[in-house]
């Protein structure tokens, strides 16, 4: 969407902003740190010079391998790929069975993790739900602890506030066996963010800070709301959320060289018409995909979003809007894209709509491996044999081809007749029967009873000092 020379103009604006207008930073350490480094503090306004962040950007690193609960590689940031996975902390989801929404709960995030790690096309997870059954003051505890009970697969992990962060870090160090093999083969990425405009909060940065001691991977990713929090014009939003997101390597790298930080950020526009968030407003898009491009073009893992919708059920404006912005990152140089199966602009979860979702992500990826132009699939041979005027219907190339062809497992292609009589479902009543097939029969490999026991005591002696 950008030549290299807007790029590199976005970024130029974004360090005239941290220069002259400056980030407020809410957090002690942080000031310390900016200070020794010879960055102007007045108060807690800081102004970075060009050079900080150059710096920053020269020792951060480029590559990210992230691995699964099993020590096993599963993803690698930085490199060409895309990455897809569900969004976070939903406070409602709609109900399998009724159909209705309501208070999103522990068991939810149970579901979406064994729903996405049997999930092909779901690359990571996050929780989906914000459970309502358990203390919020420990609702990332159970979270965690859910998450990574029931799926093997890598996840994305955010929480309130940073009073928890030590302890999520050490029932993850508890899983890998330690805080050495943590570091060396991290399975979850700390997600933490700026508060728009122009503000690092002593808890985002607190858990920045704190994953850079430990070497855990962390986003440092905008989350604006064009028109209230940012600029309504989709170039002010990129580079008011770059200077944002820059300040957090910055900090991060003065931390810890070499910390492994994400950026990129995703917007969510006011509709100048509700005063509500929109995420499936054309300006998201663009937005999105002019931080991906930009962060690239710094070298800078990236952080994104798709496979959302405004809409607040399973319905054609849900399968248009988590369509297009799929097909539209999946095209973009991101490298993590959350928030697939978010319904009601980010308040709603589904299972039906994340195995939509990863439905549509294969479909994506199936067109973007475009067409084989080897010599068994230019069939020459087969042409030879069939000749003008024959059938390939029986022809061995056939035979030995067809199974390999991509088929959507729910999308409809009979006649009418026998869709009506096979029962005449829809495309949510589809999705809803392999979600309750998945839960039904899908066995996740279980965690050790030890590991899982530490846990369960890390969060008892959390529950014990709120008594």
């Amino acid at each position: 969407m950008l030549s290299d020379k807007e790029k590199k103009k976005i970024f130029h604006k974004s360090l005239y902003v941290l220069e002259k207008i400056g980030v407020e930073i809410r957090k002690d350490e942080a000031l310390e740190l900016l200070k020794d480094a010879g960055a102007k503090v007045e108060g807690q306004r800081v102004h970075f010079k060009p050079h900080h962040v150059r710096k920053a950007l020269s020792s951060a690193p480029s590559y990210i391998p992230i691995y699964d609960r099993n020590g096993e590689l599963a993803m690698e940031l930085g490199s060409e790929e895309n990455y897809f996975g569900p969004g976070s902390d939903n406070p409602s989801t709609l109900d399998l069975e009724t159909g209705e929404r309501r208070q999103s709960n522990l068991e939810d995030v149970k579901n979406f993790s064994l729903l996405v790690d049997a999930l092909p096309d779901m690359d990571f997870l996050m929780s989906m739900a914000l459970p309502q059954d358990v203390p919020t003051k420990l609702a990332d505890l159970y979270q965690f602890r859910t998450m990574v009970v029931n799926s093997s697969k890598p996840f994305v992990f955010t929480s309130a506030d940073n009073r928890n962060t030590e302890a999520l870090f050490e029932m993850a160090a508890a899983i890998a066996g330690g805080t050495e093999e943590l570091e060396e083969r991290p399975f979850f990425i700390q997600y933490t963010e700026p508060t728009s405009p122009l503000v690092g909060t002593e808890d985002a940065l607190g858990r920045l800070l704190l994953s850079a001691e430990y070497g855990i991977p962390a986003t440092y990713t905008s989350g604006t709301l064009p028109g209230a929090s940012s600029p309504a014009t989709p170039a002010g939003t990129v580079v008011m959320s770059l200077a944002e997101e820059l300040s957090g390597v910055v900090i991060s790298q003065l931390r810890r060289p070499g910390a492994p930080v994400i950026i990129g950020g995703a917007a969510s526009p006011m509709d100048m018409k509700t005063a509500g968030a929109s995420y499936g407003l054309p300006a998201a898009l663009i937005i999105d995909k002019a931080l991906s491009e930009v962060s690239k073009y710094l070298d800078m893992p990236v952080f994104s979003e798709a496979g959302f919708s405004d809409s607040k059920l399973i319905d054609g404006q849900q399968s248009m809007e988590a369509s297009i912005s799929i097909s539209e990152m999946a095209r973009s140089d991101a490298d993590l894209i959350h928030d697939v199966g978010y319904l009601e602009s980010g308040q709603t979860g589904s299972l039906e709509s994340v195995v939509i979702g990863n439905e549509i992500v294969g479909y994506v990826r199936r067109l973007q491996r475009g067409i084989n132009l080897d010599k068994k699939h230019l069939a020459i041979d087969a042409l030879k044999r069939v000749g003008p005027g024959g059938g390939f219907l029986t022809d061995q190339s056939t035979l030995d081809n067809f199974k390999t062809l991509y088929q959507p497992e729910l999308l409809d292609r009979r006649s009418y007749d026998s869709w009506k009589e096979k029962g005449g479902k829809d495309l949510r009543e589809r999705a809803r029967e392999k979600a309750r097939k998945i839960l039904d029969e899908h066995e996740q490999k279980p965690l050790s009873g030890k590991k899982v026991r530490v846990m369960d005591q890390i969060i008892e002696d959390k529950e014990s000092k709120l008594a």
